[in-house]
């Protein structure tokens, strides 16, 4: 049940991958072909599930080794357009509760480390657009998650109270951005990068299964 004690949450800000779309097999085929492009070991799904979070800069390392990074960046974010609607598609709950949570008068947005020309895209392809009040990622300007400075950058322009926000993420990335950004509570979902054994180190207010677990236990929706 939602903690009585706070004060109610009046806007939530959502990480996109692995939290409200399943965008992984997109995300595998764009860096499955740059590896090959690049004369590397191709990678497996898991191998990419396991490595997003923090951003490309931090995943290509994780795959491709520091030495070839630059160039794998590079051609990621050149390759990434012409496939990131493969295999696209929304989590249970990802409608309903952007629907639900507008309709109560809470606030929403997408706050993500993947580029926000091709989160906007995303979420028009997927007709959520129209649904969050605002959408937030990188390569718009210098910082990732989890730097204090994009959290406040992003909570200026919702105009939103930290002590009235809540961060929901699948992954220890999104934990620390909300600890870090001063939020008041933090919510995740194990439908992403992460089991709830490899997230409860990390001590986010609460770890549910899905958005529909979430939406009913974090925030009271039926």
């Amino acid at each position: 049940m939602p903690d009585m004690t706070r004060p109610p949450t009046e806007t939530v800000l959502f990480d996109l991958d692995g939290t409200l779309v399943d965008n992984f097999e997109a995300i595998h085929r764009c860096y499955d072909d740059v590896m090959k492009l690049m004369g590397l070991p191709g990678v497996s799904l898991e191998d990419v599930r396991r490595a997003v979070g923090g951003s490309v800069n931090v995943t290509v390392v994780n795959l491709a080794g520091e030495a070839n990074a630059p160039t794998a960046v590079r051609l990621f974010r050149e390759h990434f357009p012409s496939v990131m609607f493969h295999g696209l598609r929304t989590y249970p709950g990802c409608r309903e509760i952007l629907t639900d949570l507008r309709a109560r008068g809470v606030r929403t947005a997408v706050y993500t480390n993947k580029d926000e020309t091709c989160s906007r895209a995303i979420l028009a392809e997927l007709r959520l657009d129209g649904l969050v009040d605002g959408i937030f990622g990188t390569n718009v300007h210098a910082w990732r998650k989890p730097q204090p400075e994009f959290t406040h950058y992003v909570v200026d322009r919702m105009k939103a109270d930290p002590a009235r926000t809540m961060m929901v993420g699948d992954s220890p990335f999104d934990i620390a951005t909300a600890r870090n950004g001063g939020l008041a509570r933090m919510h995740c979902v194990t439908t992403g990068s992460h089991t709830a054994e490899e997230l409860e180190p990390h001590g986010p207010d609460g770890i549910h299964p899905g958005l529909a677990e979430l939406g009913r236990d974090a925030l009271g929706l039926k």
